[in-house]
């Protein structure tokens, strides 16, 4: 499995994120306030804590949620947050059933942000390596996706030479301004290879790409199935982050 891209396709309709590269610990990184309350989602494990009413497993506590979130198991567990614990009570046989859908199907009857819940968000691994996250609002990703970014580049500069390794370990997130200018493009489907990554004294540049192609987590990138499209770009000087897309013209 590829670990140096990051791909994300955006169905506005129910704030839905198709994405490869970003992981429950982007989510814990770019949370301001902790979860204090996250339900995971079938299947069930008997040997953990079970919610009475919903049959479901619960992980409350800060501590908890972000042991969880920094855990193996939230790569592959289905889970939302909501706000208090006497919230699951008041949940209906209806909305129950809801959540259960949710996680075995890994797909929405209705978005699934619950008024009785008060979540932000419904992350759900998928078999293929991808996860599809649900966001209340686009910020919260935006400071994911950017939370991922980071991450990825930190990887990307262990392979640099060590007199550009020396400068590169610190990036600023990007800007949620920055990065809402991509979210047309998400609706297609983007990605940005890490792999591709230009370092230098001066700037470091992430190339982003349009699939042309269903894109499949386990199969290779090939140039014809992908186009150009810019890139997003650090200044080193100014510290400050820059999207430049390429125009019809360009191509």
């Amino acid at each position: 499995m590829r670990n140096n891209i990051v791909y994300v396709h955006y169905e506005p309709l129910a704030n839905m994120f198709k994405t490869a590269g970003l992981s429950a610990s982007d989510v814990l990184n770019a949370t301001p306030t902790p979860f204090r309350h996250l339900l995971l989602l079938p299947p069930v494990d008997e040997d953990e804590f079970i919610d009475p009413h919903t049959g479901l497993n619960e992980v409350s506590g800060e501590a908890a949620v972000t042991d969880f979130l920094r855990s193996k198991a939230a790569r592959t567990r289905s889970w939302l947050d909501y706000k208090h614990a006497s919230y699951l009570r008041d949940l209906l046989p209806t909305e129950i059933a809801e959540l259960l859908y949710l996680g075995f199907a890994k797909t929405h009857i209705t978005p699934p942000f619950y008024y009785k819940l008060q979540n932000e968000l419904v992350f759900l691994p998928l078999q293929d390596g991808q996860v599809t996250m649900y966001f209340r609002t686009l910020d919260r990703f935006s400071a994911t996706l950017a939370a991922g970014i980071v991450r990825h580049l930190r990887l990307a500069a262990n392979d640099q030479p060590f007199w550009l390794r020396l400068r590169a370990q610190h990036f600023p997130p990007v800007p949620t301004s920055v990065l809402a200018d991509l979210y047309p493009l998400f609706e297609d489907g983007v990605l940005m290879d890490f792999s591709r990554t230009i370092f230098s004294r001066t700037q470091v540049k992430v190339p982003l790409y349009r699939v042309r192609r269903r894109f499949v987590l386990e199969q290779p990138l090939d140039q014809d199935g992908l186009e150009d499209i810019g890139a997003v770009s650090l200044t080193r000087a100014s510290n400050q982050w820059r999207l430049r897309l390429k125009t019809v013209a360009d191509h």
